[in-house]
């Protein structure tokens, strides 16, 4: 494996996990919007990170569905068509939790409650902890491990 897919992968996991300690922060603070996107974002870099790890083109990564990214990923890994499902459903929070016109009325902080947050947590949570585990196993503690 190149270095630089190596690099690449580490700084997509590392925003990946400071994503999903903000997406905790948001959660205490009552930003459940904000946390959903959050949480959908902290699996997609993840994602991306181990898809940078497997030589995909940047160009190739482009996407934010989790749904693509899972399925490129069950290519290598076909334990990671379990994630098919939490994909979807962090999917789900891409775009409405943030925008206004994503949704049939009103603002995304008066849809989005505490237990859906908590739910897209602990969706991102199970492909972060899936994709930490990969790298262990792979000997690639530095792409997971904080600091420099």
């Amino acid at each position: 494996m190149a270095g630089n897919a190596k690099s690449e992968a580490r700084r997509w996991y590392q925003q990946a996990s400071f994503d999903l300690k903000a997406c905790k922060w948001n959660i205490q603070g009552g930003f459940h919007s904000t946390a959903c996107f959050l949480a959908q974002q902290a699996a997609e870099k993840a994602l991306k990170s181990l898809l940078f790890y497997f030589g995909a083109r940047k160009k190739a990564l482009l996407t934010h569905s989790l749904v693509e990214m899972v399925r490129d990923c069950t290519r290598r890994l076909p334990s990671f068509g379990a994630f098919l499902e939490i994909a979807r459903t962090l999917d789900l929070h891409y775009v409405p939790s943030r925008y206004p016109n994503g949704l049939p009325s009103g603002f995304p902080h008066e849809f989005y409650g505490k237990e859906t947050a908590e739910e897209a947590l602990r969706a991102a949570e199970q492909i972060i902890g899936a994709i930490a585990q990969h790298f262990d196993e792979q000997g690639q503690t530095t792409i997971t491990s904080e600091g420099e």
